[in-house]
């Protein structure tokens, strides 16, 4: 009976050890670290350590989704964190349960403004970002109908998402997992792509990804930091940001 269950369990698993072995090895080829994240419980989860081809450092993790959400099952975020700085840009989707991709009606009052501020400035500098972002349609049709892409006006010297970039994100390669959704952001700790996907990934769904994001970050200014000294939210937002 033993012999059985595990050789029943090596069958189901026979295509997820060898997805599991070609990242693995193709990371390796790259000099990139890669390391299971066994704390999720889920023999799928992995980060790799890396960078551009221009050497800048990067930070790719898989895993489960961080909440619910219809049609998707795994979380694929890589994170430039030399890139971090005040929330100046986004890609969202039109209809999206965690970020709301809606711009506020109105500003906040200056008194509810000064009470966000005191609680988090990373907060406090997203809800201003929403209230002063404008949209950059990319010019591809089909993209700008499920994404819209924000940006502050003192930002917009160039499309963050062109025509060619955003056909890239729409359409994936053969035998890669398309995306549920795809989101960009930045924050002070990182500048974020995410691709929200129906199974975990193998290698030609990480290969485009990571693909995708590297020409974004060339099309994206570079971060403004900000004097203004965090909050105890702010550091505890930090902490948990860098155990990802």
């Amino acid at each position: 009976m033993l012999g059985l269950m595990l050789g029943l369990y090596a069958l189901l698993t026979h295509t997820q050890r060898h997805t599991t072995r070609e990242i693995r090895r193709a990371a390796g080829e790259r000099g990139w670290r890669y390391r299971v994240r066994r704390w999720q419980g889920n023999p799928t989860a992995f980060r790799i350590d890396g960078q551009t081809r221009s050497g800048m450092p990067w930070i790719l993790t898989s895993g489960n989704r961080a909440y619910d959400g219809p049609g998707w099952s795994v979380e694929l975020v890589l994170r430039f964190p030399l890139l971090g700085g005040e929330t100046d840009l986004s890609v969202l989707p039109r209809t999206d349960e965690r970020h709301g991709a809606q711009l506020p009606a109105s500003p906040l009052p200056p008194a509810a403004q000064s009470r966000v501020a005191a609680f988090s400035h990373t907060l406090a500098n997203a809800v201003e970002f929403l209230q002063g972002a404008q949209e950059l349609p990319s010019g591809f049709s089909a993209f700008d109908a499920v994404y819209q892409v924000l940006a502050l006006p003192r930002q917009i010297n160039t499309l963050p998402v062109d025509p060619a970039l955003a056909g890239r994100i729409l359409q994936w390669p053969a035998g890669a997992i398309t995306p549920h959704s795809v989101l960009a952001w930045r924050d002070p700790y990182a500048f974020d792509f995410e691709a929200r996907l129906p199974a975990p990934p193998n290698w030609e769904t990480v290969s485009h990804f990571l693909n995708i994001a590297e020409d974004l970050v060339t099309r994206i200014p570079p971060p403004i930091t900000s004097s203004t000294p965090q909050t105890l939210a702010d550091r505890l937002l930090g902490g948990l940001m860098r155990l990802r």
